[in-house]
């Protein structure tokens, strides 16, 4: 299902400078303060700070990688399932209205709106709701010849809003769910004569507990590395749906970054995985090491803040915070809005946080430093404060409007414009 919901909007980014010290404590990201009018971005200022040598790369990164695939595309893998939404009748009786999601289906169609071409690789079933699901991202013009139809049940996730709260939560049915047929063998099958740029999966009601899905996106990740692509993970933790406790859960997490380049989580996510006040850089940190290149943690009200290695012992990050406080966001105009519900706040980061990654609209490509190992020099520090920019604004616009329906590159661009000029 969607993105676990942040305590508030992801607003318009900032860009941000890095700056090298030489302290051992964690990196403090300043934020500046902002008033609830929406107003044109400001820097905001982040740190590089001196760590102890890094650990030797685990196993899996060792291997000897291909040069960038090049490819703009992107595949992303994972569930779709149905999302019921509370609503009220007009006789003023309770119901729900289904809508079509789950975090990888959203990504699907946030990176496609900005301008990506997208594949969808998972498994959908072959009724109702599979069709529907089916359709809607046809309609989004999301290529699916690596879908697989199962005649298995969608899996449907019901989802609560407290009275004067954006924030949601979620029930979920996925016994035996068709978004969990996927095998190894049928990863390789998908990316058999494919070249992508970037592979993405999120999980959710899908979790690495289950261990067929788990491995088929293990062999995912290996192949799409082993082509070229930089790889994409976001843990997207739904508490109720992990059986065994955090602790097991984040070793299967932790095992797993030794096949990502890019991991995307939210502050939510690492409370879960490390406990409440744990530092996030320190985690980042730890990320890096087993094997990412960069490490992007959402922040809910606060932001958005990025961790990556300018040199071996050095942490660098940069930080996208929002113009307005809550209960406040932005709307595809760059006008101060209320928040309408915080649906696909992460999943449309993502999408854009990729497509900038990728060089969406003929901008910089990040996939040499995701990919190939390359520097973080000077210019690709500045295309990445500029991607986490667009990617912020981007879920600060959905969030304005109801569900998960993510902006297009244009209206991203205006709000941005506009901001800009206020």
């Amino acid at each position: 299902a969607p993105e676990p919901a942040p305590r508030a909007c992801l607003g318009a980014a900032c860009a941000c400078t890095t700056t090298s010290t030489s302290i051992s404590t964690s990196t403090t990201v300043t934020l500046v303060p902002t008033r609830v009018r929406a107003r044109a971005p400001v820097l905001v200022s982040s740190m590089a700070m001196k760590r102890p040598a890094a650990a030797a790369p685990v196993a899996k990164r060792r291997r000897q990688r291909p040069a960038p695939s090049g490819s703009p595309g992107l595949c992303v893998a994972g569930e779709a399932l149905i999302d019921f939404f509370p609503r009220e009748t007009k006789d003023g009786e309770s119901c729900y209205l289904p809508k079509a999601g789950g975090s990888p289906f959203n990504v699907c169609i946030a990176a496609r709106r900005l301008g990506l071409p997208v594949h969808f690789f998972g498994g959908l079933s072959t009724d109702m709701f599979g069709q529907d699901l089916h359709n809607q991202l046809g309609r989004e013009s999301v290529d699916l010849s690596l879908v697989q139809r199962v005649a298995r049940p969608t899996t449907l996730a019901f989802v609560s809003k407290a009275v004067g709260n954006a924030d949601v939560k979620y029930a979920f049915f996925k016994e035996n769910a068709a978004d969990r047929s996927l095998t190894s063998k049928d990863s390789i099958k998908a990316m058999e004569g494919q070249s992508f740029g970037a592979v993405h999966m999120s999980l959710g009601a899908v979790t690495f507990e289950d261990k067929q899905m788990a491995q088929a996106f293990s062999e995912l990740f290996s192949i799409a590395q082993s082509k070229g692509a930089f790889t994409s993970f976001d843990p997207n933790i739904r508490c109720t749906m992990i059986e065994r406790g955090a602790h097991e859960y984040r070793k299967n997490v932790e095992e797993f970054m030794g096949l990502v380049d890019v991991a995307k989580a939210s502050d939510a996510d690492i409370e879960f995985l490390y406990g409440e006040g744990a530092d996030l850089s320190t985690v980042a940190e730890k990320w890096l090491k087993l094997g990412a290149r960069l490490v992007v943690i959402t922040r809910g009200a606060q932001g958005a803040v990025a961790y990556y290695r300018p040199a071996p012992e050095t942490l660098a990050s940069c930080a996208a915070s929002p113009p307005t406080q809550q209960p406040n966001t932005i709307d595809a105009r760059g006008r101060c809005a209320p928040v309408s519900d915080t649906v696909g706040a992460g999943d449309t980061c993502t999408g854009g946080l990729l497509f900038g990654l990728l060089g969406g609209a003929g901008a910089l490509s990040l996939a040499p430093q995701l990919a190939g190992g390359a520097a973080w020099d000077n210019a690709a520090t500045g295309r990445l404060q500029e991607i986490l920019r667009l990617a912020v604004a981007a879920a600060a616009i959905n969030v304005s409007r109801q569900g998960c329906d993510p902006p297009t590159h244009e209206e991203v661009k205006g709000a941005l414009a506009a901001l800009a000029s206020a």
